[in-house]
């Protein structure tokens, strides 16, 4: 019901796309903007070696005409080829790659996610009371809180996502090895260890947000008691998670190759938003918390003794 239930709600609100993809977009130029200004070596040298051609290639060619282990082997390709231009001339360009995933890792994590508790915030305001709230004045009245739940995640989950896109070079990096077998299972590799990770990661921390909003409390306390929600119900938010994610990909992925990229202008931000419902309505079910679907519909889930585990409930008196 998890999922049926943000979806519902999904429908609902699914206008915050069109606030969402604005600001995502403003902030990408500004992180684009600084990274070009700081690595201009660095992406003169990957142009005047074909690296962007190559990538226009890659999405050439699988227009309308996907083959997975064509596209990763395709990725693979392009990785070596980024390897090989960098390893021309270390000295100039290793400080300028580092420079350029710091940009973008930890400044475009930081700007796109002062948006969440603004989604989340805006999520509650409908949920529990079926209130329209304007989107703007949502992430005015949280940026200070904002920028420190971001901060907390920088330190915690950035760690984690270095190691997901660590597994996911790996993998890829498969295709580098001259056997047919391996050549044959590391599509199936990559995809089960890109969605493992993802999903697992959703499931730590999907309620980070949904617990800062609802508790008002502090950044670290309320990932404390995300923590606790999420090991009780591990088993219960993990599938759903795995669900969406396998959804996620594949429809972005979709997306990317049949409309040459444009289509992830609406499915990135749909994306966000549809993984914060998920999160939001995870919360509201694990604590039997009533929530508006509609005007006409109001959920009203198990409580919580209903919803945990038998043996998560030895010491309840």
């Amino acid at each position: 019901m998890i999922i049926t239930h943000s979806a519902k709600i999904f429908m609902r609100t699914s206008g915050l796309v069109w606030r969402i993809l604005p600001y995502m977009l403003v902030c990408l130029l500004i992180v684009l903007g600084i990274a070009f200004a700081a690595c201009y070596p660095l992406i003169t040298e990957l142009s005047n070696a074909g690296f962007f051609s190559q990538i226009a290639s890659l999405l050439g060619d699988n227009f309308m005409n996907v083959n997975i282990a064509d596209l990763f082997n395709s990725i693979s390709d392009l990785m070596v080829s980024f390897g090989e231009i960098v390893a021309q001339n270390i000295g100039l360009l290793v400080p300028l790659v580092i420079i350029l995933l710091l940009i973008l890792g930890l400044g475009g994590s930081f700007l796109i996610g002062l948006s969440e508790l603004a989604i989340a915030d805006y999520l509650y305001a409908y949920m529990s009371s079926n209130s329209r709230l304007s989107f703007g004045s949502c992430f005015v009245r949280n940026l200070k809180k904002s920028a420190k739940l971001q901060l907390a995640k920088l330190l915690v989950i950035w760690p984690v996502d270095l190691f997901i896109t660590a597994c996911f070079v790996g993998s890829i990096l498969l295709f580098t090895i001259d056997n047919a077998v391996v050549t044959f299972i590391a599509p199936f590799v990559i995809v089960l260890v890109l969605t493992l990770l993802i999903s697992l990661r959703q499931t730590m921390f999907c309620m980070w947000a949904p617990c800062l909003v609802v508790h008002n409390g502090t950044v670290f306390g309320a990932l404390r008691e995300s923590f606790r929600q999420m090991g009780k119900n591990f088993g219960a938010i993990f599938p759903r998670q795995l669900v969406m994610t396998i959804i996620y990909i594949g429809v972005n992925i979709a997306v990317c190759l049949f409309t040459a990229s444009v289509g992830l202008l609406l499915t990135i931000p749909a994306t966000v938003l549809f993984a914060v419902i998920l999160g939001q309505v995870a919360f509201f079910h694990i604590n039997g918390l009533k929530f508006y679907i509609d005007e006409n519909q109001i959920i009203s889930p198990h409580k919580k003794e209903e919803w945990e585990q038998p043996s998560a409930l030895k010491d309840i008196i």
